[in-house]
């Protein structure tokens, strides 16, 4: 099976592409940075018809585009875009296609990231798409969110944790287990179809620090910081055209995430190991 893989250069695309390229498939990648061959240029806002779509099984879409900060911009960067490459995939005779959304993404969710996805899912569902909304992705080296706490308690003698919220505690899964999820997903497929990848059990935000902290072997006082706080902080900071890694529309998606998701049972072979 040959499988392309937008953001193949990335945290989650690389792990997953790692995967289909374990079990003896073909991959090829598609993403802005050089990566392991065979690799095309892609960014999103490229034609998606002038990527080289011949023999393609499979499309797993998982790039984003984060420069984006007002909704229009998202729009233009990330859903249009998004919308016109699983179109162009389908238009090709790509058979299959997957979406990798987030748990960020649910009817009424409130931050323009998870809007953002809930869009593309529509769209992708309506062609027939698997759609998998990961939880928040950790393993012995993160990216993304994960990466950005690692940084903190590596650096930061007192750690600061917010408090206040709701829907504070996170819903994780294992790079891992993701992998394997979407390359079972890919093999005996379910077409149009929504699934939440992630294990059952939500973890608070403190406890990730502290296992953090545990695995790099530091000790670490830990602040409580009421998280209108810190949203005023970094509103502060995006008004004043400073760019932090974190950015208050993530913080929206940590504070008012999806309290109830719907956990689906993993696919046959595939255990959604507890967060250590």
């Amino acid at each position: 099976m040959k499988v392309a893989i937008t953001g193949a250069s990335g945290y989650v695309g690389g792990a997953i592409a790692e995967c289909f390229r374990g079990h003896g498939h073909e991959v090829l990648a598609l993403s802005r940075r050089p990566c392991a061959a065979p690799w095309h240029t892609y960014a999103l806002g490229d034609d998606p018809q002038q990527l080289p779509w011949d023999g393609v099984d499979v499309l797993v879409h998982a790039a984003y585009d984060f420069s984006g900060r007002s909704w229009q911009e998202i729009l233009e960067m990330n859903v249009k875009p998004s919308m016109a490459l699983l179109q162009a995939a389908r238009q090709a005779g790509v058979g299959h296609l997957v979406f990798i959304s987030s748990m960020s993404s649910f009817d009424g969710c409130r931050s323009n990231y998870g809007k953002a996805k809930l869009l593309v899912e529509k769209a992708a569902l309506a062609l027939g798409a698997v759609v998998i909304r990961p939880g928040l992705v950790w393993s012995n080296s993160s990216g993304g969110v994960m990466e950005t706490l690692e940084k903190l308690v590596t650096k930061l003698p007192v750690v600061p944790f917010l408090i206040g919220g709701e829907h504070l505690k996170q819903y994780l899964i294992h790079e891992a287990d993701l992998s394997e999820s979407v390359a079972a997903l890919a093999e005996n497929w379910p077409s149009s179809t929504l699934h939440s990848v992630t294990h059952p059990t939500p973890v608070s935000l403190l406890q990730i620090l502290r296992a953090i902290a545990k695995r790099a072997k530091r000790r670490r006082i830990y602040l409580p910081i009421p998280w209108p706080c810190a949203m005023a902080g970094l509103k502060c900071l995006e008004m004043l055209g400073i760019r932090c890694s974190f950015r208050s529309d993530s913080l929206v998606g940590l504070v008012h995430g999806n309290p109830h998701p719907a956990v689906t049972t993993p696919p046959d072979g595939v255990c959604y190991r507890p967060f250590v």
